[in-house]
C-alpha cells in the first residue's frame, strides 16, 4: 500500500521503473513530454542532489490535435502526435532516460475518443499517457513558477495559457487560494474566431468579448492586490521575445536574444503587441521577429487571453517563465526519486511543519491532534496487526498521518466556514518537500475529512484515489476525527488515551486533569467512521482528581448526542 507509492505495475505501465530500481542509483535521467493542444515538447534531464535538474535536450514538434470544430480528436491528428511522441520517446532513450512520464492535457482530457489516442500511444511508444486534469496542470505550472521565482512576499497571479485552455492560479505568501482552470486556449479560440487579421478588427473584438464572459462567470478574481502575474506557455514566450526585439530595434534585427526567462513587461506593452499583431496578415506574423512561424496563426488569440487576464485581476506587471507543465512535471519526477530512497522521516515531518507554520496554523491544538492521532494509530497497530498494512507500509502510513494532523486546519488562512475543504485545497495546491504526489493527495483526503462528511465515492478527490488509497484514507481519516474531538475545545484538556480490546469493538481511556467531558463528547460524535472501520468504539473520561482528603480517580462513560 503506502510503501509502494508511485511504484510497482501502475509505474511500470506509464514506463517508469520503480524507484527501487538500479535506475534511480547516482544521477538518474528523467524524461518529460507534455501533449498539448498545439504542441508536444520534451524534456530530457539529469537529477541534480538538491532537487533540481540539468537540461539535457529540449525538442518541440507542432502536431496540433486538438484542431478541428469538435471535441473528438481527428484521425490525423491522432496519428501525427502518436508518430511524435514515438519519436521523442526514442529520443529520450537516446538519451539513457531511465524515466519517461507522458502527460496530455485539454485536447485529450475532453475529447470523447481519447481511450483511442491512448491506445495509440501504447502501441507506437509502449507508454500510458496520463491524462491530468486542468487543476493538475494548474498544480505543476505554480509548482515550476514557485521554483524559479520568490512567491512569499506579495501575492501573484501564476497563468500557463496553453492551446485548449488556461489554467489561473493566485497564491499569497506561497499557499494557493485560488484555482481555475478555463477552456480559453489559443488553439481554441482561433478555431471558433479565426487568425483575427480582418483589418476592422471585428474578430478580435468578438474574441475580446469571450474571454472577458468567460473570466467573469468564472468567477475569476484577486481578493488582494497583486504584485506580478508570472505566465507560462508559448504565448508567453513568444511575446517576450516580440518584446525583447522591439526593445533592441536599434541594434539590429539578427542581434543576439538572452533567454526570455524572467523577462518583464507592463500591460500596455502586451495590449500594443496584441493590437500591432492583428493589424498584420498571418504571414506578416511568421516575419515578425519573437514570433514562432507556427504559431503565427493562434498568437493573437494567445495574446488577447494574456491581456484580459491581467485586467481582470488588475495587474499591470507580467514576468515570464520559460518552464511552465514539463518544468513542473519534472520537479515531481526529481521529488518522487528523492521520496523513493527513503527520505529520513524527521525531515518530511518538519517540511510538512514548516509549510503550516507559513500558513499561520494554531500550534497547540494543531500538535496536540497529531499526539493523539499517533497515540491511537500506535496502539491500533500493536492490537491490530496488519490493520494499516505490513511493518514498512504501516511506518509510511503513520507519516502520512502525522503531516495530515498537523495540517488539518490550515483551511483557517481563507475562512472558517468549510475549512476542511480549504485544507484539502492548500495542501493539493502546495508543494511539501520530501512527499510525492500520490503521498499529497492522501494527506490532502485526510485532512479534509477530519469533520463534517467522510470518503464518499460522489467525492471527486476521494473517488480519483486508486482502490488501496481509498481504504488507507478511510482508516487515517477514521483516527484523525477521534483525536480531533478530544480536542474539541481546543485546551488540550486530554493529555493522554489509552486503547484497549474489547468484546464486540473497542475502549478508549481518555485521561485528564481538569473536565475534559465536552472534549470526550466530540469524539464520540466523530466515531462513526471508526466504528466503520475498526469496531465499536466506547470513550471513557477518566479524571485524574487532585490529590488530598476527598481526592479519587473516576473513570466514566461520556454519552453521544
Amino acid at each position: 500500500m503506502v510503501a509502494r507509492l508511485g511504484a510497482g505495475r501502475r509505474a511500470a505501465r506509464r514506463g517508469v521503473r520503480p524507484a527501487g530500481s538500479a535506475a534511480v542509483t547516482g544521477r538518474p535521467r528523467l524524461a518529460a513530454i507534455d501533449v498539448g493542444t498545439n504542441s508536444i515538447r520534451l524534456i530530457v534531464a539529469q537529477a541534480r542532489p538538491d532537487g533540481g535538474y540539468r537540461v539535457l535536450d529540449d525538442e518541440k514538434e507542432v502536431t496540433r490535435l486538438g484542431e478541428g470544430p469538435g471535441a473528438a480528436l481527428t484521425a490525423d491528428a491522432m496519428a501525427r502526435s502518436a508518430e511524435a511522441i514515438e519519436r521523442l520517446v526514442r529520443i529520450a532513450r537516446g538519451h539513457g532516460a531511465d524515466l519517461v512520464r507522458v502527460v496530455a492535457t485539454s485536447a485529450v482530457r475532453e475529447a470523447p475518443n481519447a481511450e483511442d489516442f491512448a491506445r495509440l500511444v501504447r502501441e507506437s511508444a509502449g507508454l500510458e499517457p496520463e491524462i491530468i486534469s486542468g487543476d493538475e496542470e494548474a498544480r505543476l505550472a505554480c509548482l515550476s513558477a514557485g521554483h524559479a521565482f520568490e512567491l512569499r512576499d506579495a501575492p501573484v497571479a501564476i497563468v500557463d495559457v496553453g492551446g485548449g485552455s488556461t489554467e489561473i492560479v493566485i497564491a499569497c505568501a506561497g499557499v494557493v487560494e485560488h484555482v481555475w482552470s478555463l477552456p480559453l486556449g489559443a488553439v481554441r479560440l482561433t478555431e471558433r474566431f479565426g487568425p483575427c487579421d480582418d483589418p476592422e478588427g471585428e474578430a478580435l473584438g468578438r474574441l475580446n468579448r469571450c474571454v472577458k464572459r468567460a473570466l467573469r462567470q468564472a468567477g475569476v478574481r484577486a481578493d488582494a492586490p497583486l504584485s506580478v502575474m508570472i505566465g507560462s506557455g508559448g504565448t508567453f514566450t513568444n511575446l517576450a521575445r516580440v518584446s525583447m526585439r522591439n526593445r533592441r530595434a536599434g541594434r539590429g534585427r539578427d542581434a543576439p536574444l538572452s533567454s526570455v526567462q524572467g523577462h518583464e513587461m507592463l500591460r500596455d506593452e502586451v495590449k500594443r503587441i496584441e493590437l500591432r499583431l492583428a493589424r498584420r496578415s498571418v504571414a506578416e506574423r511568421a516575419a515578425t521577429p519573437g514570433v514562432s512561424p507556427e504559431r503565427a496563426d493562434i498568437i493573437v488569440a494567445g495574446v488577447a487571453i494574456v491581456d484580459r487576464v491581467m485586467k481582470r485581476l488588475g495587474v499591470n506587471r507580467l514576468r515570464v517563465n520559460e518552464g511552465g507543465v514539463r518544468d513542473g512535471l519534472l520537479l515531481e519526477m526529481v521529488s518522487a526519486l528523492t521520496a523513493g530512497r527513503g527520505p529520513d522521516p524527521a525531515k518530511r515531518a518538519a517540511s510538512a511543519r514548516r509549510f503550516a507554520e507559513s500558513s499561520g496554523y494554531e500550534r497547540d491544538h494543531a500538535e496536540h491532534v497529531a499526539r493523539l492521532a499517533l497515540s491511537v494509530f500506535d496502539q491500533l497497530a500493536a492490537l491490530q496487526p496488519g490493520c494499516i498494512g505490513d511493518r514498512v507500509e504501516t511506518a509510511r502510513a503513520r507519516e502520512l498521518l502525522e503531516s495530515a494532523a498537523v495540517l488539518h486546519d490550515i483551511g483557517y488562512l481563507i475562512a472558517y466556514a468549510k475549512h476542511h475543504k480549504h485544507s484539502h485545497h492548500i495542501i493539493m495546491h502546495s508543494e511539501i518537500t520530501g512527499f510525492t504526489p500520490r503521498e499529497r493527495r492522501i494527506i490532502a483526503n485526510v485532512a479534509r475529512y477530519h469533520r463534517r462528511a467522510e470518503p464518499k465515492p460522489g467525492h471527486r478527490s476521494y473517488a480519483g484515489l486508486e482502490r488501496e488509497d481509498r481504504r488507507l484514507v478511510r482508516r487515517l481519516s477514521a483516527i484523525l476525527r477521534v483525536a480531533d474531538g478530544l480536542d474539541r475545545t481546543h485546551t488540550q484538556s486530554v493529555a493522554a488515551v489509552t486503547l484497549r480490546r474489547r468484546e464486540g469493538g473497542w475502549a478508549l481511556e481518555a485521561r485528564s486533569a481538569r473536565d475534559a467531558s465536552a472534549d470526550v463528547w466530540g469524539a464520540g460524535r466523530k466515531a462513526g467512521l471508526f466504528e466503520r472501520e475498526f469496531g465499536h468504539l466506547d470513550i471513557r473520561l477518566a479524571r485524574d482528581e487532585p490529590t488530598g482528603p476527598t481526592a479519587s480517580a473516576a473513570t466514566r462513560p461520556v454519552g453521544r448526542p
